[in-house]
């Protein structure tokens, strides 16, 4: 048998065909991958199959062998290689073909991609860092503010009043008061009328400071004397708590 008679099956540029006999001489190859010098060449002496006479004559007919391999050094050439070894018919004078698989260029575009990958993945990790540090330094600084928005004493609100924009220092507060459509606001030395909803004004003021303890009522917590059943006073006058409004009340001042 020769390599005319095996190549029944076209073999691509990247392989290579090598028949040996038993006794690991080579017989015929058509050195497409690499070139294989001089007849004193031994399969079983002088290639990857050093010492594996024994093991391959132990193969039956049209038996195959696969050797998948990541790199290796074949004839001086080094890339990565997958082998397949078949051992032929008693008809054939010679006893095996080797078929050699070249991937070489196949491993290199993978490492590339591979690399690509890996660079790619690097700096979607560090955008996902950097969009989470962002995010977190956004939110600590929207609870800051809302903190400070809380926490200030010295907050103002605009009222309008006889025909004038008054800016209020909330610390100066006392009570809101409805008064129809109106709210009256009672601060440390006068007092404003402006044109307002209690829900809407409730809604602006921070929470810490003013809360709403009747439906015509929103006092500055810090400004009460004192706290009865139903009532407590704010600048020398005695509000009425709402029943709605008294567990709240009770809660919001345990928290302070």
């Amino acid at each position: 048998m020769n390599l005319r008679d095996l190549k029944f099956e076209p073999l691509d540029k990247s392989s290579q065909v090598i028949i040996f006999d038993e006794s690991g001489l080579i017989i015929e190859s058509d050195d497409s991958l690499v070139k294989v010098k001089g007849k004193s060449f031994n399969i079983f002496s002088d290639s990857m199959f050093c010492g594996m006479n024994e093991m391959f004559s132990q193969m039956k007919e049209e038996e195959e062998m696969s050797f998948d391999c990541i790199e290796i050094d074949l004839f001086g050439r080094t890339s990565h290689y997958d082998f397949i070894v078949k051992r032929l018919d008693n008809r054939s004078a010679s006893n095996f073909v080797w078929i050699i698989y070249d991937f070489g260029m196949q491993y290199e575009k993978i490492f590339e991609l591979q690399q690509e990958r890996n660079i790619a993945e690097i700096r979607a990790k560090k955008a996902d860092r950097e969009s989470r540090k962002l995010r977190e330094e956004k939110d600590a600084i929207e609870k800051l503010y809302n903190e400070l928005q809380g926490d200030s004493a010295s907050q103002y609100i605009l009222v309008k009043a006889d025909n004038l924009l008054v800016n209020l220092d909330l610390s100066d507060v006392y009570y809101f008061e409805a008064y129809g459509d109106y709210i009256k606001v009672h601060t440390t030395d006068k007092m404003y009328v402006t044109y307002n909803t209690m829900k809407k004004l409730e809604s602006s003021l921070p929470s810490k400071h003013f809360f709403r303890i009747h439906r015509s009522y929103i006092v500055r917590l810090d400004k009460v004397k004192n706290i009865e059943q139903y009532s407590l006073v704010v600048k020398d006058k005695v509000l009425h708590i709402g029943k709605n409004y008294k567990s709240s009340l009770l809660d919001k001042i345990g928290q302070l």
